[in-house]
């Protein structure tokens, strides 16, 4: 099933979830609470982030 952020308190299953935890609930659940949830992006694999910090010079 899609997950999904809560954007409100929710009830689901007998829990509560807090606003800002993770849910998984069908896209008919998703599509009745409107607004209160924001479906998750899954992160794909990404490439290995190179080091941005800069280099300290030595004088």
């Amino acid at each position: 099933m899609p997950k999904y952020i809560a954007n409100a308190y929710l009830v689901h299953k007998g829990k509560i979830i807090q606003t800002g935890n993770e849910v998984e609930l069908t896209k008919e659940q998703a599509k009745r609470l409107g607004d209160k949830v924001t479906p998750v992006n899954e992160p794909k694999e990404e490439e290995p982030k190179k080091d941005s910090k800069a280099k300290k010079e030595t004088k």
